[in-house]
C-alpha cells in the first residue's frame, strides 16, 4: 500500500530537559486503521498532534502525501487542516446553540468537496436527529455527530484521540464500528489512541509508544471483530 504519512526522526522537547519524543520514525498506510496505546506520559498524544500538524516537532519532518507538513506557514497549515484531515477527541466540542445539521456543516470546507449531509447522517444513524440541540442527545449522539462533522469533509486522514474516552460500553462500540465501516466504505485513514488494548484488537496495526519511543509496532493478520471485544 502507499503511504499516505512519512514520520522521519521526530523528536519533541518543551523544556530544556523534557524530551517527550525521541526521533520516532514510522509510516503510516493510506486505508488502514491504526491504534496507538501507551500509558499516560508516554507521548502518544504529543505524536498525534505532531502527526496532524497541531504541534510542531523538535526536529524532523512529517511529509503528508510528500509534503512537510512542518514547514508549512499558518495560512497553509489551515487549509491542510481545513481540507484535508479530520479530528475526533473525547470531548465532542459541539456547539450548543447550533443543531446538529448545523454542527455537521461546520466541517465542510468551503473550496473542497465534501459528502451528502444525508449520506452521512443515515450511515451514521442520526438522520433523524438533524434539528434537535445537543443537549437534547445522549453522549454516544454527540459523539456520532462529532464523527460526522470530522468526516463530510472528505478527509483523507481521521484523527481520534481517545474517542470513546466518555461513552459507555454499548456507545463506545458503536462508535469503534462506525469508524470501521467508514475506512471500509469511503477509504479513509484512521489513526486511534487509546487506553483500551481491546479496541487495539479490531486494528490493522497497533503501535505501542513508552517514554517517549516506539516499544512495539505490530500488524495484525487477524483483528478481531467489534462483536468479539471485551470493554475495559
Amino acid at each position: 500500500m502507499e503511504a499516505v504519512l512519512l514520520i522521519n526522526k521526530v523528536t519533541k522537547q518543551f523544556r530544556k530537559h523534557e524530551v517527550i519524543l525521541k526521533e520516532i520514525s514510522l509510516e503510516i498506510e493510506a486505508g488502514t486503521f491504526t491504534v496507538m496505546v501507551g500509558a499516560s506520559g508516554s507521548g502518544k498524544s504529543t505524536l498525534l498532534n505532531i502527526m496532524s500538524g497541531l504541534l510542531k516537532p523538535t526536529s524532523g519532518s512529517i511529509l503528508y502525501k510528500g509534503q512537510d507538513i512542518t514547514k508549512f506557514d499558518d495560512n497553509r497549515l489551515a487549509d491542510f487542516h481545513r481540507n484535508e484531515i479530520g479530528h475526533i477527541f473525547q470531548n465532542y466540542y459541539l456547539l450548543s446553540h447550533l443543531t446538529v445539521e448545523e454542527n455537521i456543516n461546520i466541517g465542510i470546507s468551503e473550496t473542497g468537496d465534501h459528502y451528502e449531509l444525508t449520506e452521512i447522517s443515515k450511515l451514521l444513524g442520526i438522520e433523524d436527529l438533524l434539528h434537535h440541540f445537543p443537549s437534547e442527545l445522549s453522549g454516544g449522539q454527540q459523539q456520532r455527530v462529532a464523527v460526522a462533522r470530522a468526516i463530510i469533509k472528505k478527509p483523507s486522514i481521521l484523527y481520534c484521540d481517545e474517542a470513546t474516552g466518555a461513552l459507555d460500553e454499548a456507545n463506545g462500540k458503536k462508535v469503534i464500528s462506525l469508524l470501521h465501516l467508514i475506512r471500509q466504505q469511503y477509504g479513509i485513514t484512521i489513526v486511534f489512541i487509546t487506553h483500551n488494548h481491546e479496541i487495539a484488537k479490531t486494528a490493522d496495526r497497533v503501535i505501542t509508544v513508552k517514554d517517549g519511543s516506539i516499544l512495539h509496532d505490530m500488524l495484525c493478520a487477524n483483528p478481531i471483530s467489534v462483536e468479539q471485544m471485551s470493554w475495559v
